[in-house]
């Protein structure tokens, strides 16, 4: 026994009905249409909707690829950003550091050291600098450009409260 929904499919191919092309205005005649419904696919409609199946696990297999990506280089990128912290609190103990140590105060936020060089090989201080540690291909946060704005345009006071 056919569904109604069979039953319609037939009449549509059995008769003279037409429909116009959405893409083209043309007139398609609705029996070289190849209609079908869920429960009864046509065999060029199994191929499509088969084509079209193993198209979506394609896409899930590769999202879920980059999903897996997209975790380790989060893990990646959070190990560098510690190793990066470790680094910069030792830095003043590195043989290539230029500075001497006994001349840094750490601030580590929102840069790293204030250098006051000479303090403590010469009892005075030659020249103070701010330092930033970076590593890899880190660049300076927004508020370090500022920081180093203001020292470049020489706006830095000392105050006595």
């Amino acid at each position: 026994m056919k569904s109604k929904h069979q039953e319609i499919i037939d009449t549509l191919h059995k008769g003279n009905f037409y429909t116009k092309c959405p893409c083209c205005s043309d007139e398609i005649a609705l029996k070289q249409t190849g209609l079908f419904d869920n429960d009864n696919f046509s065999e060029g409609a199994l191929e499509i909707y088969q084509q079209q199946l193993q198209h979506v696990q394609n896409e899930k297999a590769r999202l879920k690829k980059l999903q897996e990506q997209g975790t380790i280089k989060s893990e990646i990128a959070a190990k560098s950003s510690n190793i990066g912290s470790i680094l910069e609190r030792l830095a003043p103990t590195m043989k290539h550091f230029r500075f001497n140590r006994n001349d840094c105060r750490s601030l580590f936020d929102p840069i790293d050291y204030v250098i006051f060089e000479g303090l403590s090989t010469k009892g005075r201080v030659d020249k103070i600098f701010f330092i930033d540690i970076k590593t890899g291909n880190a660049r300076l946060s927004k508020k370090q450009r500022e920081i180093k704005t203001v020292v470049q345009n020489k706006k830095v006071e000392f105050k006595t409260y």
